[in-house]
């Protein structure tokens, strides 16, 4: 059986504020993943809740019910929150949404990752990026990009 693992590792210019709120975040993601109450800061809630749900079910839903599995690092002297995974399984998808909606005066901003394994499979080993703006997130694979490529060397060499 081959194992699988996921791995991101970037930083973004912050505050210590920032590294505060981002830590509140990955706390209440562990309790919904462990299915303790998980009440959001009063600094974060707002940035989560809408007119008709709670800021809990909302941040609920964009878990899907498995924490970020992302740590964080803050370099005071150079106000640096850096990112990484913790066990090789990050909810990415999830800290994307997270990131677009804890840090709105950053964006546009995006990340690169890692997928790999532990046996020699093509299928195996690849990755991807996200891209988050203020009004969307975009997401591609590294087999995405290398066909969007691929498909511009043929149609150049078509045109030939």
């Amino acid at each position: 059986m081959a194992n699988y693992t996921t791995h991101l590792a970037f930083n973004i210019a912050a505050t210590r504020a920032d590294a505060e709120r981002f830590i509140k975040l990955i706390e209440a993601s562990v309790a919904i993943e462990q299915g303790l109450d998980h009440l959001l800061a009063p600094e974060i809630e707002p940035l989560f809740k809408s007119a008709d749900q709670s800021a809990e079910t909302i941040l609920a839903a964009i878990l899907g019910g498995m924490a970020l599995g992302i740590d964080r690092r803050f370099d005071a002297a150079q106000n640096i929150l850096g990112f990484n995974d913790i066990d090789g399984n990050p909810n990415l998808e999830a800290f994307a949404i997270c990131l677009q909606r804890l840090f709105p005066l950053k964006l546009p901003l995006g990340f690169v990752y890692a997928d790999d394994c532990d046996k020699h499979r093509p299928s195996g080993f690849g990755g991807g990026l996200f891209a988050i703006g203020a009004d969307a997130i975009v997401h591609r694979t590294r087999d995405e990009l290398l066909d969007t490529e691929l498909n511009a060397l043929r149609a150049v060499s078509r045109g030939r």
